[in-house]
């Protein structure tokens, strides 16, 4: 029994450990060069619940993380906010946040360790399905396996839906003369969500415009770049005093429909790509890999998969609607509405059992 999985990312790879993990023979393979492996220069959010996947795994220990202890939700040019306290909730931290490049080449040297099939600038192509097996190429050479795991780029094939937010995402670091003291901010600004995560000594900057608006910014130097961001942060208020280089990202939602054939599953950015509000991607794609090696434990079978698939519709449903449904709520400045959002916030704030529940979905997800 042999599992091919195509994407040497950090799904595709925390799939291929923790199925290898079970005693499950994997074979990944990627179209990239193994040095072109783990270089993507974001940084991304890491909720406790996938925190425990990868100390499940093993792999936590060489993972370089900044603990995000308290989170703050509020809204430009409106009253109201949020605050969530990981000591509330008996966790050390909510989440952390990690540096998605480092994260991939330790997955990677992991992988190397264990010993894993792995090759590189070797795509998996001309893919057939059999009842119980599949074929493919791994660059000249043919391979069997009793199921493929697509688990690199975008949602692809004949049922794929797509959603254009008509937003940019400006992406990049930014340090100010104040400490984070690990608390992350996410502000709910007129041009669109606003995230500022505790990363080593300075913040990790996640802003969502409009196309044109993020072009206009992109297009100013440092100290224009800060003073807008000073002008947008609020009650996140900083003296804020250098910038790294900034990047651009086109924000859809796209979803992958169910596939045609059984022994075919896609994980992660591949089955589903959403908004960046609430930092839900990744730990999605980690969830669908953890889980998928659990229920393969007992081998590959259509019952497995359809029971995995049943399980997993349910988290990734949820999540994909809520992001959705952040972005439609807080990327507008119509007046009802900012009072109803400032009304909310007030209002989740003053009642610990629903800020509780809020708290445990963004951490692990809905089950």
């Amino acid at each position: 029994m042999t599992v091919l999985i195509a994407g040497a990312g950090p799904v595709g790879l925390t799939a291929a450990l923790a199925l290898h993990a079970q005693g499950v023979p994997v074979r990944l393979a990627d179209a990239k060069a193994r040095g072109e492996i783990g270089h993507d220069p974001r940084a991304v959010a890491i909720a406790h619940g996938s925190r425990l996947i990868l100390e499940r795994l093993g792999l936590w220990k060489d993972i370089a993380a900044t603990p995000i202890r308290h989170i703050r939700v509020s809204q430009q040019g409106g009253f109201g906010q949020t605050r969530i306290e990981a000591a509330d909730y008996g966790v050390d931290a909510l989440g952390y946040v990690v540096r998605l490049g480092p994260l991939t080449q330790s997955l990677l040297r992991a992988a190397e360790s264990a010993g894993l099939a792995l090759s590189f600038s070797a795509p998996l192509t001309q893919v057939s399905y059999g009842k119980d097996e599949v074929l493919a190429r791994i660059g000249a050479t043919q391979v069997q396996g009793e199921l493929l795991v697509y688990a690199e780029g975008k949602p692809a094939g004949d049922h794929v839906a797509t959603k254009d937010y008509g937003q940019t995402a400006i992406v990049t670091e930014a340090w100010s003369a104040e400490p984070h003291e690990s608390l992350a901010h996410e502000r709910f600004t007129t041009a669109g969500p606003l995230a500022l995560l505790p990363l080593e000594s300075g913040y990790s900057i996640v802003w969502c415009m409009r196309p044109d608006d993020a072009a206009a910014l992109l297009a100013r130097d440092d100290a224009g770049f800060l003073a807008a961001l000073s002008a947008a942060t609020g009650f996140a208020q900083r003296s804020w005093n250098k910038v790294a280089a900034r990047h651009a990202y086109p924000l859809a939602l796209a979803t992958r429909g169910a596939s045609a054939h059984a022994r075919e599953i896609a994980l992660g950015n591949a089955a589903q790509t959403l908004h960046p509000v609430a930092g839900q991607g990744l730990n999605l794609g980690l969830r669908d890999a953890f889980e998928l090696a659990e229920a393969l434990r007992d081998g590959v079978s259509n019952a497995a998969l359809e029971k995995y698939r049943r399980r997993r519709r349910i988290d990734r449903g949820a999540m994909t609607g809520i992001t959705d449904r952040y972005v439609s709520l807080f990327s507008n400045d119509l007046a009802p509405l900012r009072g109803a959002r400032g009304l909310g916030l007030a209002v989740v704030n003053l009642l610990p059992p629903l800020r509780g529940a809020i708290a445990r979905r963004m951490m692990f997800g809905v089950r």
